[in-house]
């Protein structure tokens, strides 16, 4: 997408107080109503303090301001930009506003593998057990070794073998990101981030005071020369990555950048976070199995199996370089209370049956079955290239461009023609973590209840974007 330079210059006296506040006001005024939309370059601190007459430093204090709202966001060399809206807290409300014939296609939950006659021997097993009291206590010792041997297990298929010792269940893939981010958090630290990034993580960010750098990507993740760029223009050293079939844009990458992107991480020095809620989709191992000890995985069942156990985990792999952090806050050994403490037992013991049974094993073959399914129903009928080979992600990823469906139309007004035809669906601009790099939307096609409704809401999009 090309820069869009925005000749901005506010009338002050709208607005009372002092002006460097009078110019955050006037800005959060004109985001809102549109006039600067998401990607929009701003003139310079030197430019606005000219047309607004007004010091310099009056200037710089608002642009401090707005980006501490995370209104606005600075990139060395590049100016600096409007941020979208934080639309991404949407994605997890229980009542997103919209009437009972709305198809979502805006949350990525699996197709539901599950039948009630499987939840109900899942938790027939459960009750018969002799200890059955155990589950309203904290989760005990055992129950915790229980689920690092689990852990394990359930990574084996993809020769990913951690220690036992480095494991920590939590409640959910969330929880597991938060205590990553816990250990190294400190306010305005910067994270280096794909361009489109998950909302997960832009939630977090939010909460947590962090700035995140975007790194510019292509189909197959972040692009290694960009991310060299960007870790040296912020000085982050730190590194938040989804390596297979990334969210929103299924990006996945291939040896060649796993390789480059571990080179770098060595030479720059990053501790990478490396979110792997989507790689049980494939065969692939994580790539912290080729970090050397520089990378803390969280995971979790939420994408793979169901949502509703909450059954995540968070796996250091930090030995030898636990030194050369400073910015840890804690230490590996204090995991156990940000993460095993909030975890449920009665799910905990759940979602280990699943696992020791095998019955898990099978659930997930369904559930990559049926995204490539759904996958490739959703391409076709959509007019979009065939899948092939490549791995299928629950959720798909329509570029703007000539050549796309909604052609002509931005993300957001394709979001906003869709919902109006009963279609939710997310744009660009809720994933992106800085300026607009680029467009387009992302759909789940294993959200509603079956392959009808697919049909349907793809029957709706073509109407609405034609």
């Amino acid at each position: 997408m090309k820069d869009k330079q925005a000749k901005w210059c506010p009338e002050l006296g709208d607005f009372a107080g002092p002006k460097y506040r009078a110019i955050v006001a006037a800005m959060q005024r004109d985001i809102q109503s549109g006039a600067l939309p998401p990607g929009t370059r701003l003139p310079t601190q030197r430019d606005l303090a000219w047309s607004l007459q007004v010091n310099l430093s009056t200037v710089t204090e608002a642009f401090r301001e707005a980006t501490r709202l995370r209104l606005i966001t600075g990139e060395v060399g590049r100016g600096t930009y409007v941020l979208p809206g934080n639309d991404a807290v949407q994605l997890y409300a229980i009542d997103k506003g919209g009437n009972h014939d709305t198809i979502d296609l805006s949350t990525i939950v699996p197709a539901r593998a599950f039948s009630s006659e499987d939840l109900r021997q899942s938790f027939a097993t459960l009750l018969a057990r002799d200890n059955l009291s155990d589950i309203m206590d904290y989760p005990t010792p055992d129950l915790m070794q229980r689920c690092r041997s689990a852990i394990g297990q359930f990574y084996q298929p993809r020769g990913f073998h951690p220690r036992q010792s480095d494991m920590f269940p939590c409640a959910g893939a969330q929880a597991a990101l938060f205590a990553a981010l816990q250990w190294i958090a400190k306010p305005d630290l910067p994270v280096l981030v794909e361009e489109l990034t998950f909302p997960g993580m832009k939630i977090a960010a939010r909460q947590m005071g962090l700035r995140l750098v975007p790194v510019a990507m292509d189909e197959k993740g972040i692009l290694p020369a960009d991310l060299d760029r960007a870790a040296r223009a912020s000085g982050a050293r730190t590194l938040v990555i989804s390596p297979i079939l990334q969210n929103p844009t299924g990006a996945t990458m291939d040896a060649d950048r796993r390789a480059a992107i571990v080179a770098l991480a060595e030479k720059l020095d990053l501790l990478v976070i490396e979110e792997d809620v989507y790689g049980g989709f494939t065969k692939e191992p994580p790539l912290s199995l080729q970090l050397a000890g520089r990378s803390i995985l969280v995971g979790g069942l939420s994408k793979l199996v169901a949502p509703g156990p909450r059954f995540g985990f968070v796996i250091p792999m930090l030995e030898g370089n636990e030194a050369r952090l400073p910015e840890q806050n804690f230490a590996i050994d204090e995991l156990v209370h940000v993460t095993s403490w909030m975890a449920a037992p009665i799910m905990l013991e759940l979602c280990c049956h699943w696992i020791e049974s095998g019955e898990i094993n099978r659930h997930m073959e369904w559930q990559r079955q049926e995204a490539r399914t759904r996958q490739s129903l959703v391409r076709r009928k959509l007019g979009l290239p065939p899948l092939g080979r490549k791995p299928a992600a629950p959720h798909l990823w329509i570029g703007a461009g000539k050549d796309s469906p909604f052609a002509g139309l931005s993300g957001d007004q394709a979001a906003a023609k869709a919902r109006a035809a009963g279609v939710e669906i997310v744009p660009a601009s809720t994933f992106c973590a800085g300026r607009m790099l680029s467009d387009g939307i992302r759909l789940c096609a294993t959200s509603p209840r079956d392959r009808a409704d697919v049909t349907e809401a793809c029957k709706r999009l073509r109407k609405a974007w034609s």
